[in-house]
């Protein structure tokens, strides 16, 4: 560089660092009204910010309260619902037991009824149609249920209106189990061709179950 290069470069300098210094000192509370003013709007720029956090934990908790009011409505009518289902399933029920109690025959008649069907079953002609199909129908159900023991039917008889069947532990099995011809008979009455049936007498022993069924 040239003596001539180098000291330009010095005045240029001097000349700079004057102006500087002029320019700060030209105004002495620009600077402090500068950093006052960023203070300013550095407060209002932050104020929002600390306005929501602020309101946030007030709003999270009204949000939270009427989810907990929403949840509490909505168990409330799920359990006004359950009731109303309960009472609907409590009035078919009673219904139910009302119709078994008006067509259900007192003791005291059971005797004199049995004799009655048993006199029908003498009596009555026979009903071709009818009576097959229900005596088939027993037949299948005895070789399709799921029974433990397969019992003999010795007696399938069917009318017009009155059948009588008899069963009987097969020959050659062990005793039958307990509760054999109750679960047996339960499982019957299950079936739709049985339900035909208004009244059903069932006499049963250890080894033996007889059944007579009317559909009157």
């Amino acid at each position: 560089m040239s003596k001539l290069s180098f000291g330009l470069a010095v005045a240029a300098s001097f000349i700079c660092g004057a102006v500087t210094m002029s320019l700060f000192q030209s105004d002495p509370q620009q600077q402090p009204q500068t950093y006052q003013q960023q203070f300013v709007e550095e407060r209002i720029a932050q104020a929002p910010e600390q306005q929501a956090t602020a309101v946030a934990p007030v709003i999270n908790k009204q949000v939270a309260e009427v989810n907990s009011d929403s949840s509490a409505a909505v168990s409330k009518t799920e359990l006004e619902q359950q009731v109303a289902e309960l009472k609907l399933q409590v009035e078919n029920q009673q219904a139910v037991i009302a119709s078994y109690r008006s067509s259900a025959i007192p003791p005291q008649q059971i005797d004199s009824h049995l004799d009655e069907l048993y006199t029908l079953l003498e009596e009555q002609s026979r009903d071709e149609a009818w009576a097959y199909q229900v005596e088939t129908a027993m037949s299948d159900f005895l070789i399709m249920a799921d029974l433990p023991v397969q019992p003999q039917l010795s007696v399938s008889t069917c009318k017009s209106s009155v059948c009588q069947f008899k069963l009987l532990q097969p020959e050659g099995s062990d005793d039958l189990p307990s509760h054999y011809w109750r679960n047996m008979t339960d499982k019957m009455m299950e079936q739709s061709w049985w339900k035909q049936f208004k009244f059903t007498s069932t006499t049963s022993s250890d080894d033996s179950l007889t059944i007579i069924a009317s559909t009157e």
